[in-house]
């Protein structure tokens, strides 16, 4: 017989294959039967843990929140020095981006922008708290002399975000034509030759 598994991990393997229809198909194709062919279940099974689609809209909100936004928090709290601290969230980003293309394919969605304003006031929100984060790591950096005097912390930070999803946006829009890592590398290393 097989364990049934709490409605915990039956959301949390919901939310991945709504993840895995949107990175394959984008947001338009996220239907619940996608979903429900997407992971292995009955449709039934989806409404079950998830009223419909505005549901699982903010519970991929809140994931990627979670994933993205929440892990940069959690390094720019940790005890490491700043410039460490900047490049482990942006090589974190960028490897969660490769590993989930759902991501940026939702957050740049005009169908969430234009038709869920209350999804795209989260995620606003979820951008702005990360750019702030950012803004204070880089202003330790300037403030312990790692990142050179004279910058702006602010749109330094707007800089390292920018570098992010311009890369995942040429990413997307091309079919994951080229290897996003490597491409990610040259970029953090001219990141680094302008704070320098």
């Amino acid at each position: 017989m097989l364990e049934k598994k709490s409605t915990h991990v039956r959301k949390e393997e919901i939310v991945q294959a709504a993840l895995e229809v949107v990175g394959r198909k984008g947001v338009r194709a996220l239907t619940i039967s996608a979903i429900a062919r997407s992971a292995g279940m009955c449709e039934a099974n989806i409404y079950r843990h998830f009223r419909g689609k505005n549901e699982i809209f903010a519970a991929l909100a809140e994931f990627i929140g979670s994933e993205v936004m929440g892990n940069a928090a959690a390094i720019a709290g940790g005890s490491r020095k700043p410039l460490e601290k900047l490049e482990s969230i942006f090589f974190s980003h960028i490897a969660r981006i490769a590993e989930h293309p759902g991501i940026p394919r939702f957050v740049f969605s005009d169908d969430i922008h234009l038709g869920h304003r209350n999804i795209a006031d989260s995620l606003a929100l979820r951008i702005g708290n990360y750019i702030e984060t950012i803004t204070g790591v880089i202003a330790a950096g300037i403030a312990e002399g790692e990142l050179k005097a004279g910058l702006m912390p602010r749109e330094t930070a707007l800089t390292f975000l920018g570098m992010i999803q311009f890369t995942a946006l040429r990413w997307t829009i091309s079919g994951a034509s080229f290897e996003i890592q490597p491409e990610a590398e040259k970029l953090w290393r001219n990141f680094m030759n302008l704070l320098g």
